[in-house]
């Protein structure tokens, strides 16, 4: 993971992100075989919203998480990348929180993902 994101922040860190009010967020995959997903950490864990992505806040800078190739969950920094692909990306770092166009609530049948338990 190390190579191909040279500016991911650290497990710990990304424990600590949040939306831009500081409400913390909790991310994982959404399945054995990966998938992304995030929900509020006051939220039930089949509040999950699968997508490509979260647009969040660490340490009062904002960040891209995803799912990490090959499994897993990274967060870069914005400035780091080009320009992330905004298809299925939520924005909640508070400069303009918006849901992804077609996003449609999925509830999960059988019980929260291990990441995300």
């Amino acid at each position: 993971m190390f190579l191909r994101y040279p500016w991911h922040f650290c497990r710990d860190c990304l424990k600590s992100a949040c939306d831009g009010a500081g409400r913390r967020i909790v991310t994982g995959n959404t399945h054995a075989y990966g998938g992304f997903g995030w929900r509020f950490e006051d939220e039930p864990s089949e509040a999950v919203r699968e997508c490509g992505g979260v647009i969040a806040v660490i340490a009062g800078r904002p960040v891209y998480i995803h799912e990490a190739r090959f499994g897993g969950v990274v967060a870069e920094p914005m400035f780091s990348m080009g320009r992330p692909d905004r298809e299925r990306v939520w924005r909640i770092d508070g400069r303009f929180p918006v849901e992804p166009e077609g996003y449609k609530a999925v509830r999960k049948a059988g019980g929260p993902p291990d990441d995300m338990g």
